[in-house]
C-alpha cells in the first residue's frame, strides 16, 4: 500500500494539465480524515493554492504550516515558496527575510539563492543582488573562481558602484 507521500508526490506529478476544480477534489480527497492543522496538510493546501496563481490565498497555511512546525525537508520548501509568493504581491523585503533563513546546508540553498537574486532585484537592489549571482556562481567556476569572487566583492564597494 501506498505511504501517504508517495500519493501526495504522484498528485503533484500529475498535476500539469488538470482544471483547478479537479485538482482541488484530488487534494480533499488526499487530505480526508486527516487534522487541518497538520503543518503537512496545510502545507500542501498553499503549495496548491500557489500552484493555481492564488498567491494571496496560499500565504495563511504558509505561515501556518511554519507556526506549526512543518518539519524538514518541507520546512526550507515552504519558505522558499512563501517567499516566491510574498515576491509576487510585492512584499520583497518579507521575501528576501524568508530566503535569508535557507542555510547552505539545506538541500534547496541554491533554489534559495536564485529565488533571492530576484526579490534583492525587485526591491531595488540590483547591486546586492548581482554580487549574489556572480558569487553562486564563482562556487562552480573552473579556472577563475578567485576573481570572480574579486570582482563580485567589488560590486559592495563605493568605488564600484561609482560612489568615488
Amino acid at each position: 500500500m501506498e505511504s501517504w507521500d508517495q500519493r501526495i508526490e504522484e498528485f503533484w506529478n500529475s498535476a500539469n494539465g488538470k482544471r483547478p476544480e479537479q485538482l482541488r477534489t484530488e487534494l480533499a480527497l488526499l487530505v480526508q480524515g486527516k487534522d487541518p492543522q497538520d503543518p503537512r496538510v496545510l502545507f500542501e493546501v498553499a503549495s496548491l493554492h500557489d500552484y493555481l496563481g492564488e498567491e494571496e490565498q496560499a500565504v495563511g497555511p504558509y505561515r501556518a504550516a511554519l507556526e506549526a512546525g512543518l518539519e524538514a525537508p518541507r520546512h526550507d520548501e515552504a519558505l522558499l515558496q512563501l517567499a516566491s509568493t510574498l515576491r509576487t504581491l510585492g512584499q520583497y523585503t518579507q521575501s528576501i527575510e524568508l530566503l535569508q533563513q535557507i542555510t547552505a546546508d539545506s538541500p534547496i540553498f541554491t533554489d534559495a539563492q536564485a529565488f533571492l537574486v530576484l526579490a534583492l532585484h525587485d526591491a531595488g537592489q540590483s547591486t546586492e543582488a548581482v554580487q549574489l549571482a556572480v558569487s553562486a556562481l564563482a562556487r562552480h567556476a573552473s579556472l577563475y573562481a578567485r576573481a570572480i569572487k574579486g570582482y563580485a566583492g567589488e560590486l559592495a564597494s563605493p568605488a564600484a558602484s561609482g560612489q568615488r
